[in-house]
C-alpha cells in the first residue's frame, strides 16, 4: 500500500522545504540513521521511516535530481504549479551522487523492501545469497529436467535465502490465544501420515498415477525427520527451481507451493518438547511435503493442459481458476480471507480450507467465478467430481460384496464409509460429511412421505425432521451441529464446557477434556479402540487410522 503523510506532517514539511530547513545536499551526506533522526523532528517518529524510505529509493536512481523532485513531491503532495517556488533548490543540484555515496546502506529503504530492520553485515549477506542465487539460476539450462543437479543447485541456495531472510524477520507475533489454540491444533494433528488418505484422497480418485509416487515419497520424509535431518529442503528446492516456478506460472495461477505450514500445523512450539519433537517434525515434514508435492505435480499437468487449450498460463486471468482446482485437489481451498482473517479463522475452527476445499470439489467449483468463465478449469472440475464419485461409489460396492458393512443412504452419518462391528472408516476423506449435510437440509422422501429425514447411525431408524412436535429437531439444528463440530480443540473445549457435554452427549469430564487439548488423534483412537471389545481388529484399525481413513465408532 502507497505511503500517504497525513495533512497536518504534510504541512509541516512543506514548511521546512520553503524554509531551506531541508537542504538536499546535507540530506545525501547523511547516513540513513541520521537521516531518519533528521526528519523525525519534521514528521514526527512514527513517519520519518517511510519518508527516509522512499527518500533512499530516488537516491538509487540513475537521475538523481528528478528522483529527489519526484521524493519531495510524494511526500508533500505539491502541484506541479508551486514545484519551482519549493523546490528551486533541488532543481538549481549540479553535484549527484558519487559511486562512494552509492555504496552506502541505505537501512531504512533495506527494512522497507524486507519488512525487518537489518544490519550493514546482515544486508551484505542478502546481497551476496542473492546474487550467488541468481547465478545458479542463469545456469540452468533451459531443457535442464526436473530435479537435475543445475536445477537442485539453483533451488538450494534460493530456499537458503528464504531462510535467511525469514529468521531475520523472526517469528510472526501472534496474541495469546492464537498461540495457544495453534499448539493444541498441532499436538493433536501429529504422530501420523495421515494426508495422502484424508487431504490427499482427491488426488488420489482423480489422478492415481500422480499420486502413488508421492505416497511413496512421504515415507522417505518421515525416515529422515527421524534421523534428524531436514528433507524439507530438498522439497522445496525442487518445487522452487521447476520450469513453471522460473517463468512465473506457478505465481500467476497462485498455487500454493510457498506455504511455511500447513494447515494442521500452524505451530512450531512441539518442536520444543523433548520426547517428542522428533516425531512430531516427522508427521509435519510428511504431510507439508506430500501435500506440496502433489500440487506442484498437479499444477504442471494443469498448466500443460491450459496452455494446449491455447491458454496464456502467465496470465493470471487465465491460470488463476486452474491454480484454485490445484489447491483444493489437495485439501486447500480458497477462502479469501485476509492474513490476519485466516489466522484467527484457524485459531478457531480445525481445518477451514480443509472444509472449503471438499466443498469447491463436491461443486465443481460452481461459485467460483474464476473457475466457472475458464473453460479448461470449467472441465476439470467436472471431470474431477465424476472421478471421485465414480471410485467411491466402486469402493462402496466392493466392500459390500466382500460382506463388509456400507450404508448407502447419504441421510446417514455411517454413508461414505466402510464398517466392521462398532468401527467405520471414512473413505471419501471428509467429504461424506458434507454429503449427509446436504441431505438433511432438502425435503427427500421415505416410505412414500416427503419431508426433512435423517437416518441413525446406531439404530438404523429414519427419524422426520421439523415435525413442529416440542423437542423435534430441523435441518438448522443439523446446520449448527455440523459447524460446532469442526471446532479446533481449544474452541471445542469451550464449547463443551458451555453444553456440560462432551461430542459424544455424555456429561463432560474435565480431565479427559483437557487432556483432549494435547493428546494426538490416533492416541485418543487407540484408547478408544482399546476399551471397545466390539471395535474392529486393534493393529489394522490403527494403522488405516494413521493413514488417514478417519475411525468413528456407533455404538449400536
Amino acid at each position: 500500500m502507497a505511503f500517504c503523510l497525513p495533512r497536518f506532517e504534510s504541512e509541516k514539511m512543506l514548511a521546512a522545504l520553503r524554509g531551506g530547513k531541508i537542504v538536499p545536499e546535507k540530506l545525501m551526506n547523511m547516513s540513513s540513521a541520521e537521516r531518519r533522526s533528521y526528519f523525525e523532528e519534521i514528521v514526527g517518529k512514527e513517519n520519518a521511516p517511510e519518508v527516509n524510505a522512499l527518500f533512499e529509493q530516488k537516491l538509487l536512481l540513475k537521475d538523481q535530481k528528478r528522483g529527489l523532485v519526484s521524493w519531495a513531491k510524494q511526500i508533500t503532495g505539491i502541484k506541479e504549479v508551486t514545484r519551482k517556488d519549493i523546490l528551486s533548490n533541488i532543481e538549481r543540484m549540479e553535484k549527484v551522487l558519487t559511486p562512494e555515496n552509492e555504496r552506502a546502506f541505505l537501512n531504512d529503504l533495506a527494512a522497507k523492501k524486507l519488512g525487518t530492520e537489518v544490519t550493514f553485515e546482515e544486508a551484505t549477506s542478502i546481497a551476496k545469497m542473492s546474487k550467488e542465487a541468481a547465478e545458479a539460476k542463469d545456469a540452468v539450462p533451459a531443457d535442464s529436467p526436473v530435479r537435475s543437479k543445475e536445477r537442485m543447485d539453483y533451488g538450494t541456495k534460493l530456499v537458503n535465502l528464504q531462510e535467511f531472510v525469514n529468521q531475520l524477520k523472526g517469528a510472526e507475533k501472534v496474541g495469546k490465544i492464537e498461540a495457544f489454540a495453534g499448539a493444541t491444533k498441532s499436538l493433536v494433528a501429529t504422530l501420523d501420515n495421515s494426508f495422502q488418505f484424508r487431504q490427499g484422497i482427491k488426488l488420489l480418485y482423480t489422478h492415481p498415477t500422480m499420486w502413488f509416487p508421492a505416497f511413496l515419497k512421504s515415507w522417505r520424509l518421515v525416515k529422515d525427520s527421524l534421523m534428524g535431518q531436514d528433507p524439507m529442503l530438498l522439497v522445496r528446492a525442487d518445487i522452487l527451481s521447476r520450469p513453471n516456478a522460473l517463468n512465473g506460472k506457478y505465481e500467476a495461477m497462485k498455487a500454493d507451493l510457498g506455504v511455511k505450514m500447513e494447515e494442521p500445523f500452524p505451530s512450531a512450539f512441539p518442536e520444543k518438547i523433548p520426547v517428542i519433537r522428533r516425531l512430531f517434525k516427522a508427521s509435519e515434514n510428511a504431510f507439508t511435503g506430500t501435500a506440496l508435492r502433489m500440487r506442484a505435480d498437479y499444477a504442471d499437468q494443469l498448466i500443460a493442459k491450459g496452455e494446449a487449450y491455447g491458454l496464456d498460463m502467465k496470465n493470471p486471468a487465465n491460470a488463476v481458476g486452474l491454480g484454485r482446482i490445484a489447491n483444493a485437489i489437495t485439501g486447500r481451498g480458497y477462502i479469501g480471507l485476509t492474513k490476519e482473517q485466516a489466522r484467527a479463522t484457524n485459531a478457531l475452527f480445525f481445518s477451514v480450507r480443509f472444509f472449503k476445499s471438499n466443498w469447491q470439489t463436491l461443486t465443481a467449483h460452481l461459485f467460483d467465478p474464476m473457475v466457472r468463465k475458464n473453460p479448461v478449469a470449467r472441465k476439470e472440475a467436472a471431470m474431477n467430481l465424476a472421478k471421485i464419485i465414480g471410485t467411491t461409489a466402486a469402493i462402496l460396492w466392493i466392500a459390500k460384496q466382500s460382506g463388509l458393512d456400507v450404508e448407502t443412504d447419504t441421510r446417514s452419518t455411517k454413508f461414505g464409509q466402510v464398517c466392521y462391528n462398532d468401527s467405520c472408516f471414512d473413505i471419501t476423506g471428509g467429504m461424506r460429511g458434507i454429503v449427509t449435510l446436504a441431505s438433511r437440509m432438502v425435503p427427500t422422501e421415505h416410505n412414500g412421505k416427503w419431508g426433512w429425514w435423517s437416518k441413525s447411525a446406531a439404530s438404523g431408524k429414519y427419524n422426520q425432521l421439523s415435525t413442529g412436535k416440542f423437542g423435534a429437531l430441523d435441518p438448522l439444528d443439523y446446520l449448527f451441529s455440523f459447524g460446532l463440530g469442526k471446532l479446533s480443540p481449544a474452541a471445542g473445549l469451550f464449547r463443551d464446557v458451555l453444553k456440560q457435554e462432551d461430542y459424544k452427549g455424555d456429561k463432560i469430564d474435565y480431565t479427559k477434556a483437557t487432556l483432549g487439548l494435547f493428546t494426538p488423534i490416533s492416541i485418543q483412537t487407540g484408547t478408544q479402540l482399546w476399551n471397545n471389545p466390539d471395535s474392529a481388529p486393534f493393529i489394522a484399525s490403527m494403522i488405516l487410522e494413521g493413514l488417514g481413513f478417519g475411525l468413528t465408532q456407533y455404538k449400536k
